[in-house]
């Protein structure tokens, strides 16, 4: 018998950044929650900043080990925001 492979649920999170100080922020496991969250975020504000984590789980690394694998970046448009995260997300 195969071992199966550990499915884990992703994790999200979102830091949104004005002026240097954190002013919204969500982590969840949830799509949904997570969606409707950056469906807020005001992109007409200037010097909006978007952090966004999407996290995989503890994964077996090249090097034998029980690492934790993600995906990151930081936006300042609402088009590479949504770009990135249907890459971090796709299967």
């Amino acid at each position: 018998m195969k071992k199966e492979e550990n499915k884990t649920k992703l994790g999200f999170l979102t830091k949104v950044r004005k002026n240097g100080k954190v002013i919204q922020r969500c982590q969840t496991n949830s799509k949904r929650r997570f969606y409707n969250n950056v469906r807020t975020i005001n992109w007409k504000d200037k010097g909006i900043k978007v952090y966004l984590r999407v996290s995989y789980g503890k994964r077996l690394s090249c090097y034998g080990k029980m690492e934790n694998f993600w995906n990151d970046g930081v936006y300042d448009n609402e088009k590479d925001l949504e770009l990135s995260l249907d890459a971090f997300t796709e299967e």
